[in-house]
């Protein structure tokens, strides 16, 4: 027997060797990367595969198998299944997921003067469109480009906040003040400077995946500025309680109520004229209008893909 025959009946042996005493794990290779899935989310899994080398241990010997090999039927065998790697803290945010999924009640003032209630999901996307519908009706959802909170001055340099940027801006509540103070300027939104800083803060909390630790600058921003009124506690419409801070901007009152604990936003609700303090701890309000954050969480991708149809636009750059 030459030495090539004999090196192939020893790999052949312990081939079946591992196949005997390692499980076989069909995964289908269409579906591990599913379609309109964001760009980011594809180079990781790109990477991940690429990477990825199941090993098995067999009478001292190490075989190395090659998932990412189709089989006959375009079936790619998985001998050992690799340790999922586990979701960042809460504390961390969710720097890398691919959507932020929000439903949220949202009530105005109709014409008879009484509040209609609707329910909005929301599909934030990363780096990918986002999508939305009302009231569970998927016959007619709306669609858009990628998310964004706020156009504020870094560095200098006028920067659309992305998902990506919430993760780079300051979580000191002092630095966080000054950029927006920076982008503070004529024409945007309403009232005094203050004012718009407290607004500038609030689009950073507005169904926002932004780090904890940025949500309670930002709330921490608006908490101190002057003319901002603070309570220990504070009820939304859903009933459920967190601080209470409200503004009056040019004879209208907002109501905001944060849980500290989850470190969200739980309502904004715009209250006719001055409201009393008490008013404000009860919720016993005259509501003009108001979004109450019910659910607020990371998601993998909407249940319907976003098209440009839906959004009504030529590209998603300009949605």
């Amino acid at each position: 027997m030459t030495a090539q025959q004999q090196d192939e009946d020893f790999g052949r042996e312990l081939r079946e060797l591992a196949d005997a005493v390692v499980p076989r794990i069909d995964v289908r290779t269409a579906r591990v990367v599913p379609a309109a899935r964001r760009r980011r989310a594809r180079r990781r899994a790109a990477t991940g595969v690429g990477a990825l080398t199941a090993v098995v241990v067999a009478a001292g010997w190490t075989v190395q198998a090659q998932p990412w090999a189709p089989g006959p039927e375009q079936t790619a065998v998985l001998q050992v299944a690799s340790s999922p790697t586990p979701s960042p803290p809460t504390e961390a945010g969710w720097p890398d997921a691919p959507y932020w999924y929000v439903r949220s009640e949202i009530a105005s003032t109709s014409s008879s003067g009484d509040l209609d209630v609707v329910v909005s999901e929301h599909w934030y996307g990363h780096t990918e469109p986002g999508l939305w519908f009302e009231d569970g009706d998927t016959s007619a959802p709306t669609a858009s480009g990628p998310a964004a909170w706020g156009r504020f001055m870094v560095d200098g340099a006028d920067t659309l906040i992305g998902w990506d940027e919430l993760y780079e801006l300051p979580t000191d509540p002092d630095r966080l003040e000054q950029i927006l103070r920076d982008s503070v300027e004529e024409g945007r939104s309403v009232g005094t400077p203050d004012d718009k800083v407290a607004e500038m803060a609030l689009e950073l909390l507005d169904a926002s995946p932004a780090p904890p630790a940025l949500r309670d600058a930002a709330w921490h921003v608006i908490t101190g500025l002057p003319g901002t009124t603070v309570l220990e506690e504070a009820t939304d419409a859903a009933g459920r309680t967190g601080v209470g801070a409200t503004r009056t901007v040019e004879g209208t009152t907002y109501r905001l109520v944060y849980d500290a604990d989850e470190h969200r936003l739980l309502e904004r609700a715009n209250v006719a004229g001055a409201a009393m303090v008490q008013d404000v701890v009860t919720g016993d309000l005259d509501v003009t209008s108001r979004k109450t954050y019910l659910e607020e969480r990371p998601a993998s991708a909407p249940p319907i893909e976003p098209t440009l149809e839906m959004a009504g636009c030529a590209r998603w750059e300009n949605c």
